[in-house]
């Protein structure tokens, strides 16, 4: 069966392949689980009255923590340090951060400030209040506490998305330029050594040379970014602790280690002094090194924090090496059929780029449907419930939404050229395969950023102002502003069915409950007054889903309630 034949039967069997396979990936898919750790269980609670001083407060998150670069402080009401600063991770129960509070604390209000490595190589913070005997108020600093809390990473995140990129583009052209010339894609007249391809060597050493560069400089910025020092802080020591005590240093080092033993594979299968059968093994043992650094960028992502770790980490790695050999062949076909037909006439050169595309193509329809199943199974698992809200309310779904339409126009693309390699017409390739070499750089770069950005955390929304009609036709009106973590004005304003607004209230009581994590109630009491518009200036101590129940008592005694549900952003 030739090429052709073969490609026109996969070109009317693989949309049905490709349903067939999101079908059963959609049935097999786990339980749905968010990135980047939480809090599920906080002692003492979130603005919890306590009537004695406790001897111990604990965190427990919803998964492992990294037991490196973590830190708990508690400030009492008077600014003076709470904690005894014995802080530690439980080694049996790594999911739990814990420390002692000294003894003889003093009536008031206390702050709580927490900072730590999740299992995906994340760093997270957060801070909230609790009490002892009367509150105080909440102690100096609380503010800058609070409005700092998961914002985590700043401009170093964007760098350390970049240094991934390059690595992501470096490892892909490697892979594609091997498989190029080694899976009978690139002309067999024309190639009969394993790299024998002008082009071909500078190609491999200089994606070589920038993606070994771009993995040393992660190590340092990853240290950094998950220690949340400031530069002049930076020390040798912190680069040790990464590597002993982080999951990423020690994926590091094993990077390093295949770093080494490729320049060792690719240096042999250029080698013309060994045998054709030693630069051949080696050059597939060069594919198969490049293989094993794509899966350590799997272990040291999202999917290391799912609950089946080991199936989201394969998805993920499969996922990343579809789109590598894709993006790669392509950009081996730009680089290296120009030179290897140059000898050529040229009436003979159109017919052998078309002849190469149609043999790609086979490969390329694979690759397609691979991305589209482990595309879908990976966004199902790391986007929290409700999926379709996560998409279009949170940086990473909108940065996931550019992914997946960029992908849909590379896929354009390459129908585009596999229906004109059909025809074999024209003396090169279409100058549009460039523009599909540029997509393709462009979604490497988003899924870089994707590693870098928390599934749960929404995006900035702005102020929130809502209204809800109770049984008598009452109107409560809510509005939360600037609706991120950090100090707040909460305004409520109600009005009967007539218009008139109600200014004869005892009370007004706000009840706050974070809905992704146990945090307890939080309470905020407004005073009575005439305007009829009551507001008071409070705290969020953490973004997400937080419902808000209003109850406002009037002079008669009659029960106003009405419930709400906001998206609070990180600043």
């Amino acid at each position: 069966m030739n090429i052709r034949s073969l490609t026109l039967q996969w070109n009317k069997r693989h949309w049905a392949l490709l349903a067939s396979l999101l079908l059963v990936f959609c049935l097999v898919v786990p339980q749905w689980a968010s990135a980047h750790a939480y809090i599920v269980k906080a002692s003492p609670e979130e603005n919890e009255l306590l009537a004695t001083a406790p001897q111990r407060l604990t965190l427990e998150f919803n998964e492992s923590l990294q037991t490196a670069f973590y830190n708990i402080r508690i400030t009492g009401p008077d600014g003076n340090q709470a904690d005894d600063g014995n802080m530690l991770i439980d080694p049996e129960r790594p999911h739990i951060l814990e420390t002692g509070l000294k003894s003889g604390l003093a009536d008031g209000t206390y702050a709580v400030s927490w900072k730590a490595v999740s299992a995906d190589g994340h760093p997270i913070s957060g801070a909230y209040v609790f009490h002892i005997g009367e509150p105080s108020g909440a102690p100096a600093g609380f503010k800058d506490l609070a409005s700092g809390s998961g914002a985590t990473g700043g401009p170093l995140k964007w760098i350390l998305s970049f240094t991934d990129w390059i690595q992501y583009l470096g490892l892909s052209i490697l892979l594609g330029t091997l498989a190029f010339l080694l899976l009978g894609i690139a002309p067999a007249s024309l190639v009969r050594e394993p790299l024998d391809a002008p082009g071909s060597h500078k190609l491999l050493w200089i994606s070589y040379a920038a993606t070994s560069l771009a993995a040393l400089v992660s190590l340092p910025l990853n240290t950094l970014y998950e220690s949340g020092v400031t530069l002049n802080e930076f020390s040798w020591a912190l680069i040790g602790s990464a590597l002993k005590l982080t999951s990423f240093g020690q994926i590091w080092i094993l990077q390093m280690l295949i770093a080494m033993l490729i320049a060792v594979t690719l240096l042999s299968g250029y080698d013309l002094d060994r045998s054709l059968r030693v630069r051949t093994w080696s050059s597939y043992g060069s594919m198969m090194l490049i293989l094993g650094w794509m899966l350590t960028h799997a272990m040291t992502g999202h999917p290391a924090a799912a609950e089946q770790q080991v199936l989201a980490i394969t998805m993920d790695f499969v996922h990343l090496a579809a789109a590598a050999f894709w993006i790669g062949a392509l950009t081996a076909m730009a680089v290296c059929l120009p030179s290897l037909t140059d000898r050529l006439p040229v009436k003979l050169r159109g017919e052998l780029y078309w002849a190469t595309l149609r043999r790609f193509t086979v490969w390329g329809i694979g690759a397609v449907a691979v991305l589209f199943a482990t595309g879908i199974y990976s966004s199902l698992v790391i986007l929290p419930v409700p999926l379709l809200n996560s998409l279009f309310t949170t940086t990473y779904g909108w940065v996931l939404i550019g992914k997946i339409l960029l992908l849909m126009l590379m896929i354009g693309f390459a129908w585009y050229h596999a229906k004109r390699a059909k025809q074999a017409t024209g003396k090169r390739l279409s100058p549009s395969l460039k523009a599909e070499l540029v997509t393709g750089a462009v979604i490497l770069a988003l899924a870089a950023v994707l590693t870098h950005l928390s599934p749960g955390q929404p995006a900035p929304t702005g102020p929130y102002q809502g209204t809800q009609t109770i049984d008598d036709g009452t109107e409560v009106t809510l509005q939360v502003s600037p609706n991120a973590t950090g100090e707040n004005q909460f305004e409520v304003s109600i009005k009967r069915a007539d218009g008139t607004v109600v200014n004869d209230l005892e009370q007004v009581t706000l009840s706050l409950t974070h809905l992704d994590m146990d945090m307890g109630i939080y309470e905020i009491t407004i005073p009575k007054n005439d305007t009829g518009i009551y507001q008071a200036d409070d705290y969020i101590s953490m973004p997400g889903k937080w419902n808000i129940k209003v109850h406002a008592l009037t002079r008669s005694l009659d029960a106003l309630d009405a419930e709400f549900e906001i998206e609070v952003a990180s600043p």
